[in-house]
């Protein structure tokens, strides 16, 4: 398999059209038999994916060229989210809009070149694979919360969430950072697949517009605070990083493997 068609496969899985501005193809070429999939990778990674005999390495997380210059843009996907929720665009956009400012400048500050001038130098081919294997995550959280009740507690939602492989054998545990485990649903979103978590803004928004409870893989505790004293009655619910991150990998590593590609996992849960 190429680097260019485990691209497409995450495609066709996650149900996008149009390879994001955070996922590409870094240095073409045949994955070979065995491949090392890592939700981050520096040098140190490429030379163990050596040392462990794969020919070549997929990572989540952009890890250089344009794909992590352009990580920002894939922000304004949290207007579509907000959007289906039934929250007005020119709301949406004016919470994106903040968003983007913050995180252009730090993809703009990235040494993007590094990583990729390392694997070209190795011969190691490399694909980054970032929103559509967090789509295919976010559409399992969705998923999950559907088969919950408005009318059951978030205690309720979280115990069905931890169902999934993913959060159930994780080494942290889905907190409810903002609300009480007793509290009603009532109005779930789920926020996830846009590059990264929403923070403030788009929570404040959600919450401003009828949503009660959001969901995030993460959040800092800045924005928690901060929506903690505007929104007392509301519920956020933080999954976890890596363990919401593996939720869409898996899939994807088993679609992988059906197709005869031997995978080796440095930092997936439950892979």
């Amino acid at each position: 398999m190429r680097t260019d068609e485990a691209l497409r496969l995450a495609l066709e899985l996650s149900g996008l059209t149009e390879v994001p501005a955070d996922s590409g193809v870094l240095v073409p070429g045949e994955l070979g038999k065995t491949a090392l999939f890592a939700i981050d990778v520096g040098v140190g990674d490429l030379l163990l994916a050596r040392e462990l005999g794969a020919t070549g390495v997929i990572v989540h997380h952009p890890p250089g060229g344009q794909p992590r210059l352009r990580w920002h843009e894939v922000l304004w996907r949290h207007v579509d989210l907000l959007v289906s929720y039934g929250i007005p665009e020119e709301q949406a956009r004016k919470a994106v809009e903040e968003l983007v400012r913050e995180f252009a400048a730090r993809d703009h500050a990235a040494n993007y070149p590094h990583v990729p001038a390392a694997a070209e130098a190795l011969g190691i081919p490399l694909v980054g694979i970032h929103t559509p294997l967090d789509e295919i995550g976010r559409k399992r959280l969705v998923e999950a919360v559907g088969k919950v009740s408005p009318e059951a507690t978030v205690e309720e939602l979280v115990a069905r969430l931890k169902k999934y492989e993913e959060f159930a054998s994780a080494a942290t545990e889905i907190e409810i950072r903002l609300g009480s485990p007793k509290n009603r649903i009532g109005k779930a979103g789920v926020f996830h697949g846009a590059g990264t978590n929403g923070g403030y803004p788009v929570a404040a928004c959600a919450f401003k517009h009828g949503i009660d409870t959001v969901i995030y893989i993460h959040c800092a505790d800045s924005a928690v605070r901060r929506l903690a004293e505007e929104f007392p009655n509301k519920n956020l619910i933080v999954v976890g990083h890596i363990a919401a991150d593996s939720l869409g990998i898996n899939p994807f590593l088993s679609a992988l493997r059906e197709r005869g590609l031997e995978i080796i996992t440095l930092d997936v849960v439950g892979a």
